[in-house]
């Protein structure tokens, strides 16, 4: 009984309170704004890869403690800029100014042309952020630089180095569908080998063995062919000497003549490659030149290596017994073979001859 009397007292004040209320003109309430609290920290937002070069988007926000962002911060901070840093070493530097912040936001954009992975990092007032890494990959093929050495020899294998880059020095892979081609500059220069797989170059480097047995001064050319277009990129010039001391030319101003008639005798030394060996002159040595008849010698002399010149010698000559006769050329003594012989086959000893007819 006395719990239904308690039930019913409570229902009685509460339709009382309710008719209170109603019947009052009106009634008041509050109303609270609760701001971003202190800058704890920046939130750097990027893009996860771009290329060399290229620019990008930064967006940096500032936020508070409870990761509230702070709308007003450009107001806060008049005057003050925020220092920038991005890189591989961060060393690039720019000042932002806080007014940039549009409700607690800023964009900018910034571009880097070394590949690798790189930050972005912010500082203001102690307060630092740092983005996630970016990396940065290079573009395309744009250019190949040759190493190769200044003298080789002729018919000698020599090494040369090569480094496909991009337009600002990153390493790069040449097309799969690209053709290497490989020449020497020069009319009657070949070079061996003279095509070049592309996959050759890995990761913007590629080595070889290339050989010539033309001598003279050259450069090597790669000729890039792909998607139409086909740039040359050539090598500092290469000094190809000749190899060692192969054998004598012999040749004559004329194939007959009277006796006692002065003719002239020419003698080239050459390397089994058949290039002339102008230096000749600066190496000791020298060459028996002979004149035989069916008889035997005739006549013979020397000819020293220092009275070559440019690898020419020529020599004037009378002779006055008739008949056809032959001219032989023959290098003599051991120091030949030991200065001229080097990175060549063994020296022909016997040279062939040309033959020369004196008549009345």
């Amino acid at each position: 009984m006395r719990l239904f009397q308690k039930y019913s007292i409570f229902i009685c004040l509460s339709v009382l309170m309710l008719i209170i209320f109603t019947a009052a003109d009106s009634y008041a309430f509050l109303t609270i704004t609760i701001t971003p609290g202190r800058l704890d920290r920046y939130k750097i937002i990027t893009p996860h890869s771009v290329r060399a070069g290229k620019n990008f988007t930064v967006k940096i926000i500032a936020l508070d403690d409870f990761g509230n962002i702070i709308t007003n911060f450009a107001a806060k901070n008049i005057g003050s800029d925020i220092m920038v840093k991005y890189g591989r070493h961060l060393g690039r530097k720019i000042s932002l100014p806080a007014s940039e912040f549009k409700n607690g936001k800023v964009k900018f954009n910034i571009s880097y042309k070394k590949e690798g992975r790189i930050f972005v990092e912010s500082s203001f007032e102690g307060v630092n952020g740092k983005s996630a890494p970016i990396k940065i990959y290079p573009g395309s093929f744009n250019s190949l630089k040759i190493k190769s050495p200044s003298e080789v020899t002729a018919g000698k294998p020599f090494d040369v180095k090569v480094y496909a880059e991009d337009q600002y020095g990153n390493p790069v892979d040449i097309p799969s569908n690209s053709i290497i081609k490989v020449f020497l500059t020069g009319d009657n220069f070949k070079v061996h080998p003279r095509i070049l797989p592309p996959q050759s170059i890995k990761n913007g480097f590629g080595s070889y063995n290339f050989i010539s047995d033309r001598s003279g001064m050259s450069q090597l050319n790669f000729e890039i062919q792909h998607d139409g277009k086909n740039p040359v990129f050539s090598s500092k010039n290469i000094k190809i000497n000749p190899a060692g001391l192969y054998k004598f030319h012999i040749s004559l101003n004329v194939s007959h003549i009277s006796a006692g008639k002065p003719f002239m005798i020419k003698l080239v030394p050459v390397d089994m490659y058949g290039n002339v060996i102008q230096h000749i002159s600066n190496i000791k040595g020298a060459v028996k030149l002979s004149l035989i008849s069916n008889s035997g010698i005739e006549r013979s002399s020397i000819i020293n290596f220092k009275d070559f010149v440019n690898g020419v010698a020529l020599i004037k000559t009378i002779f006055n017994k008739i008949g056809t006769f032959s001219i032989h050329a023959k290098p003599i003594g051991n120091i030949i073979n030991q200065k001229i012989k080097h990175n060549s086959s063994k020296i022909k000893n016997i040279i062939p001859p040309n033959s020369l007819l004196l008549s009345k």
